[in-house]
């Protein structure tokens, strides 16, 4: 439990101050509106991120999160990307260790796409098969090697080839702490994007 609380207090802080710099830009720029907007998602966002020190939550607060923080990197890119999440109501009442999937779709924007030279666009979805609840997080990014994914699971490769690993060996070690050999990820990824899926056992919250 101890290793479990360390690895979940390490969510980089960053989005954080970065959200706060871009309230205060809209503030000033007389943007009222669209800073209600971020403020109310980041409240949100924060609201899940805490759980009142839940480490599990249903897939619907899930989704919930994960949805504010591209809210806020929507606007904080100026809708230079695209993203649908799709979710079966049958999985929205399943438990999940939370933030699972906010680090997965932060490094498929930061760092498989290329937002400066296309269109990105993620997509997100959950389905339940053979007893197993599946999350999907998927980009048409750059794609990534097989030695670039296999780094990317190393907690001591801080950056490979440009790609950032932080959050990713996080999320596997959570995942494998808490559910063993009943939990995990995978990576796949081509010249056409990257496709990680997440699997866990489908019990209720």
């Amino acid at each position: 439990k101890n290793e479990f609380d360390v690895l979940q207090s390490q969510i980089n802080p960053h989005f954080l101050y970065n959200t706060l710099d871009i309230i205060v830009w809209m503030i000033e720029n007389e943007k009222q509106a669209d800073a209600v907007k971020v403020v109310t998602a980041l409240a949100r966002f924060f609201r899940i991120s805490l759980s009142r020190g839940k480490s599990i939550i249903t897939v619907r607060d899930e989704i919930e999160h994960v949805r504010n923080y591209l809210t806020i990197q929507h606007m904080r890119f100026k809708n230079r990307f695209t993203y649908g999440i799709e979710a079966d109501e049958s999985v929205m009442d399943l438990a999940s260790v939370k933030l699972i999937l906010q680090p997965l779709v932060e490094n498929a924007l930061l760092h498989g796409i290329d937002i400066k030279r296309q269109t990105g666009k993620i997509w997100i979805s959950g389905n339940v098969s053979e007893g197993k609840l599946i999350l999907i997080v998927k980009d048409n990014g750059r794609g990534m090697t097989k030695e670039q994914i296999r780094d990317l699971f190393n907690s001591h490769a801080k950056k490979t080839n440009g790609l950032s690993a932080v959050g990713i060996p996080n999320v596997k070690e959570r995942l494998e702490l808490y559910y063993g050999t009943q939990g995990g990820m995978e990576y796949v990824s081509s010249g056409n994007g990257t496709e990680v899926t997440v699997f866990l056992p489908a019990i209720y919250d």
